[in-house]
């Protein structure tokens, strides 16, 4: 297996016009256990090869984004991996259980290291679709959630500048998150178009979101989530204990 940089290397090469835009997150812990055997490389029937007037958006749960973005990367896409909750040293504390996901990641690299993709390929954005599930910043667990940002993706401009025309969000819904995203696009006459699993490829409106280009949705948003201080989002969430003093409740490791 590859160590952390080397893997991170192969999703993110140096010369790759949008690795620019990939996540360190998953890759600054190794996957715990032994890594899987490559992952199961699904049959895309939505889309006939690459096509590079078009980006593509997977935003599918756990390692279900990998396994369409080295599909899509068999057909000449380069997929970039947006993923932003770290891995947790212990599974079973993660909020959101990224294991599967950071496995599928360095197991992957092999049969993406095995293709030979065009610097200029267009982008394949893989998200976990499960990013945002669970409770907010529950005691005792290790609050992985994560959101994606129009910061975290590249302006509509760029995308224009470099050809693109339209974009395919392979999930089965438009999360709120990615909507403040593919609002910008749609608003510069980007064409958005939608894939599911039980529907074929459309065109789509994406609906204005609220606080839409707000200076406040992001701090909303972040201040309720747990910044990890090596980047990305995770953190432990202490747990309260009683207290006889004037606030009445204490956390370990505060105070």
């Amino acid at each position: 297996m590859q160590d952390n940089l080397s893997t991170y290397k192969i999703w993110a090469p140096d010369n790759a016009l949008w690795a620019q835009w990939a996540k360190p997150a998953l890759f600054v812990n190794e996957p715990s256990g032994q890594i899987s055997a490559p992952p199961e490389i699904p049959v895309i029937n939505w889309i006939s090869s690459a096509v590079y007037n078009t980006m593509i958006i997977v935003d599918l749960p756990g390692k279900k984004g990998v396994e369409e973005g080295l599909a899509l990367a068999e057909m000449g896409f380069r997929p970039i991996p947006l993923y932003n909750g770290v891995n947790a040293p212990s599974r079973e504390s993660m909020i959101v259980d990224v294991q599967e996901i950071a496995a599928a990641l360095y197991s992957g690299a092999e049969v993406l290291n095995s293709l030979r993709i065009r610097d200029d390929a267009p982008p394949v954005f893989m998200l976990d679709s499960e990013r945002m599930s669970g409770r907010a910043k529950e005691q005792g667990k290790y609050d992985n959630r994560w959101c994606v940002f129009p910061q975290d993706m590249p302006s509509a401009d760029f995308i224009l500048s470099c050809g693109i025309r339209e974009i395919i969000v392979r999930s089965s819904e438009i999360r709120n998150d990615l909507s403040h995203i593919l609002c910008r696009y749609q608003e510069k006459g980007i064409k958005i178009s939608q894939s599911s699993m039980s529907e074929p490829l459309r065109g789509i409106k994406v609906h204005r979101p609220s606080q839409f280009k707000s200076l406040l949705y992001r701090f909303q948003v972040t201040m309720n989530l747990s910044r990890n201080s090596a980047g990305g989002f995770g953190c432990k969430i202490p747990e309260a204990m009683e207290s006889s003093s004037s606030s009445g409740r204490r956390y370990y490791g505060i105070g």
